[in-house]
């Protein structure tokens, strides 16, 4: 068991959410009880993420999409108010870490997944406001579609394609959640693929137009390698109890 404090203390010092700028409140965002033996994560405080967690019997809920965010309105009515007030009731600590949780390289969305994929001479990608926000690596040399079969195995999700690259390939810049619109990061860095989460209208042409291949496998599928890998962690350093909160999400 430990403090909530000695919690919070931790996380701050692993992911360091004060050198990143980011659009949300990271870190404890709703306070509960101050001592701690069961952790839950999860990729979003969604609702249905919150009830399982108490359910569980969670002392802490660490999400990657919080509650709050810088443009929302500062009203805490209607499924707002009910979120916190679950939380409130039941002495269920909320902490989140965005941008934190993508950008780091041993429990984040993006290097996590590609030393689990095996990629080999895994360097930072995407780099945005003086940050690198994704990893880029390489692979054995293999047909798109294969790549694409490994990607679907390991985030457990199909994929939506624009397949306009190479046909055999072995380089990729990975980047998840709602990242389709850097794929112009992997075309200049002359990457045989683009991995994200999402897509939009532009990318099926510019994909072809520029050669590349592109790959999205959900925003919630490509953020729940972060939140659980992170539990996985406090659970070897802490000795807590934790459970990943694995709430269905086609998108």
């Amino acid at each position: 068991m430990i403090t909530l404090q000695e919690l919070c203390h931790y996380l701050n010092t692993l992911l360091q959410p004060n050198l990143i700028s980011d659009y949300c409140i990271n870190g404890l965002q709703i306070e509960g009880k101050k001592e701690i033996s069961k952790i839950a994560t999860g990729v979003s405080a969604n609702l249905a993420t919150i009830q399982a967690a108490i359910e569980w019997g969670a002392d802490v809920l660490i999400v990657h999409h919080g509650i709050f965010w810088n443009q929302d309105s500062p009203l805490i009515t209607g499924v707002k108010k009910e979120k916190i007030w679950l939380l409130l009731q039941n002495k269920v600590s909320l902490l989140s870490y965005h941008l934190p949780l993508d950008v780091h390289q041993k429990v984040g969305n993006n290097w996590k997944a590609a030393h689990d994929m095996e990629w080999t001479d895994l360097q930072p990608f995407c780099l945005v406001n003086g940050t690198y926000f994704g990893v880029k690596g390489k692979f054995k040399k293999m047909s798109r579609e294969n790549f694409q079969k490994m990607l679907e195995s390991y985030y457990e999700h199909s994929a939506s394609t624009a397949l306009g690259g190479k046909e055999e390939i072995e380089s990729a810049g990975l980047l998840s959640g709602g990242g389709y619109k850097f794929i112009t990061h992997a075309i200049n860095d002359k990457l045989d693929c683009f991995v994200t989460g999402t897509f939009d209208e532009p990318i099926w042409s510019q994909a072809f137009e520029e050669k590349i291949n592109f790959y999205a496998l959900g925003h919630s599928a490509t953020e729940k390698i972060g939140p659980r890998a992170l539990g996985e962690h406090l659970n070897k350093i802490f000795k807590l109890e934790n459970a990943f909160l694995d709430i269905f999400n086609p998108f």
